[in-house]
This record gives C-alpha cells, structure tokens and sequence, in this order.
C-alpha cells in the first residue's frame, strides 16, 4: 500500500511541518529498515539544513506516540527509529549490527498460557538473530 506522508500526519492529527515530512517521508522510502536519532537527522539535513537535534527527537516522539513509528531498543542501549504501519517482526544482524522488519506469519495469532486469565497481549515483539543477505556475501567472498 502507498502511503502519503502528509497523509498519515493528518489522519493522526499531527500538523505537516517540513520536519515532520522530511523524518517520514524517509521512513516510507526506506521502509523496513531502523536508523538511531542522529542517524536520520544526518540523512533530512541536505533537505532542513539547521534541523535541530531536540527538533529530531522531538518529532521522533511524536511519531512513535500516535503509532506512525517505532522506537527499538538495542542491546547497547541505543533506540532505533522505524515506520510501524502494520504488524512485524525484527531480524538483527549479528555482524553489521543493522535491525531490519520482517512479516511472519502466525505470529499475531500466537496464545500464552498465563497467570491471570484477565491478561491481555496488546503486541507481540519477536527479534530473530543472524546474518544479513550483504553479510553472507562477505562472508562466502
């Protein structure tokens, strides 16, 4: 599906700033793939020059709180940046370290046994380890 980033800032009731535009828009021309706060403030400056860093988190927080976005947290303590417009789940590579969305299916549809009959899952977050598709051809060069 083709997503208007316009669009999907007003469905969310968001105002379109050009920093807002800028951030999403690359996350729907980049889909699929998770980049640290600093990173994407480097890749929308040639667009914005003079993004503020507090500016980028700030439109980063927004993003993730009406559901647009994702904020990932890495095991170094980092918080990765992705598009969350449907349900997914994450590959990492153990080499170059980059997170990547992957759709698996049943996931969704998993059930727990737990504690308390009343508990509710609100989401279900998988994260597979291994080697990326760039990596491997190293590695088999």
């Amino acid at each position: 599906m083709s997503w208007s980033a316009e669009k999907l800032l007003r469905e969310k009731g968001l105002r379109v700033t050009p920093q807002r535009l800028a951030v999403l828009e690359l996350f729907l021309s980049e889909s699929g793939f998770h980049w640290s706060a600093d990173q994407i403030r480097n890749r929308v400056l040639p667009g914005i020059p003079g993004l503020a860093r507090g500016t980028t988190y700030k439109v980063l927080e927004e993003l993730v709180n009406t559901g647009i976005c994702e904020e990932l947290a890495t095991p170094e303590g980092l918080s990765l940046y992705g598009i969350r417009l449907k349900p997914h789940q994450h590959f990492v590579c153990r080499n170059c370290h980059r997170w990547f969305d992957v759709d698996v299916s049943g996931v969704e549809e998993l059930h727990i046994s737990t504690a308390s009959p009343a508990a509710v899952i609100d989401n279900v977050a998988v994260t597979f380890h291994g080697l990326c598709a760039d990596c491997r051809k190293t590695d088999d060069q």
